[in-house]
């Protein structure tokens, strides 16, 4: 990361140092990548910009996130200074984390796949909203379901939230990338955002490829980010 690139994110993480820059990694389905998109997230603010981060497991169902800390504990695994990992799988959300904007630099928070609730909750305090999807019909189609309420949330967001989507688990030897690309810039009607729901979704340029380094990194803490990092700095300056 050159010192350019690396001043641009912590302006953007320290804009007002009193509250923290907060990312929801959401999507109502389970399976989709949303914990280690939080996690590799969570690592780029606390090791490679040196920000006090939060990773906060709002995800009431499986509790991944907490799980993977656990587990690298454990194993042990050395947990960077600079970050600390939460579950909080309860309907006041919003209000936790406006009390710990004053505690952290950054807030990655891990929701949506067992409550649309703490999902909606979320993205009302969120800087940005992070949609991960694998590249197939059957996550595409809980897209729409996941921007309905991300818009619904956004209406009583004060901060401006800005919703991506992210193409994870892509695997180039396939054509599922490029059709899913295709579908998601060019969606039918009805499967897509907007009034008619025929509008784009707002595809991240940068694609998480299908590598046994992400898949295998569950209960681990990896030091190599990889294309995580270059999602951060696309996304931090959006």
């Amino acid at each position: 990361m050159n010192e350019n690139t690396r001043h641009k994110s912590l302006t953007v993480a320290t804009a007002r140092p009193w509250e923290s820059f907060v990312f929801v990694v959401g999507m109502l389905k389970g399976g989709t990548g949303k914990t280690t998109t939080a996690w590799f997230i969570a690592l780029y603010y606390a090791v490679v910009l040196g920000i006090p981060t939060l990773l906060l497991d709002a995800d009431a169902s499986s509790q991944s996130a907490y799980d993977w800390f656990k587990v690298a504990q454990a194993d042990g695994f050395e947990i960077p200074a600079n970050l600390t990992v939460e579950r909080y799988p309860f309907d006041d959300i919003a209000e936790y984390i406006r009390t710990k904007r004053v505690e952290f630099g950054a807030i990655i928070v891990d929701a949506g796949g067992g409550s649309a609730k703490i999902f909606h909750d979320a993205v009302t305090e969120a800087d940005r909203l992070l949609v991960p999807v694998a590249p197939t019909k059957i996550e595409r189609r809980k897209l729409v379901a996941t921007f309905e309420e991300a818009e619904r949330a956004a209406a009583r967001n004060e901060r401006g939230v800005t919703a991506h989507v992210v193409l994870v688990k892509a695997d180039d030897r396939t054509v599922l990338p490029r059709t899913a690309k295709d579908k998601l810039l060019d969606p039918p009607k009805g499967e897509g955002i907007g009034p008619d729901r025929d509008e784009p979704f707002p595809l991240a340029d940068t694609v998480i490829h299908a590598w046994v380094h992400y898949m295998e990194a569950f209960g681990e803490i990896p030091t190599e980010l990889s294309e995580y990092a270059d999602l951060v700095k696309e996304l931090t300056a959006a």
